[in-house]
């Protein structure tokens, strides 16, 4: 079992975690639902929300309930409003979608199950990522999507 603290981890970071050509991904259950002031469950489609969101990427020997534990923190915290479980399948999904040049010479799948988290505000970026940096968990990284970057 691997736990990796993310001291010293960068928020520019990319990281997509996991070979494990031929396991199946852990899933997660869909029948939690947010506190009143957590965030609500809602399921992953073929686009990652829109604007800013993190990616907490998970690390590739997972369990379940490793998988349940991450996903009810994430519902807990006061800084998300929607958590979304992404398996590895619906992320190569979403890639190969993307690019289906790339994909279709890929002998394996590199994804990790992952979960996106749409923060309450871009400040709230920092909460949900730093609750992983100080407690660690089965995680390989949390980074922001490009949503999450200050225009103007």
């Amino acid at each position: 079992m691997r736990w990796l603290p993310l001291l010293g981890f960068s928020l520019l970071g990319i990281a997509l975690a996991g070979c494990g050509g031929g396991k199946k991904s852990a899933t997660a259950t869909t029948t939690a639902t947010g506190t009143s002031h957590g965030a609500r469950l809602t399921l992953a489609g073929l686009q990652p929300p829109p604007g800013c969101y993190v990616t907490v990427f998970l690390v590739e020997d997972a369990t379940p309930a490793q998988v349940r534990s991450v996903q009810n923190r994430l519902l807990r915290n006061k800084a998300a409003t929607t958590v979304s479980f992404v398996s590895r399948g619906l992320a190569l999904e979403r890639f190969t979608r993307k690019n289906p040049a790339v994909a279709k010479g890929m002998k394996i799948n590199p994804f990790s199950d992952q979960f996106e988290v749409v923060p309450r505000n871009r400040a709230a970026i920092f909460a949900i990522i730093g609750d992983f940096a100080i407690h660690g968990g089965p995680i390989t990284n949390a980074k922001p999507s490009n949503g999450c970057a200050a225009t103007g």
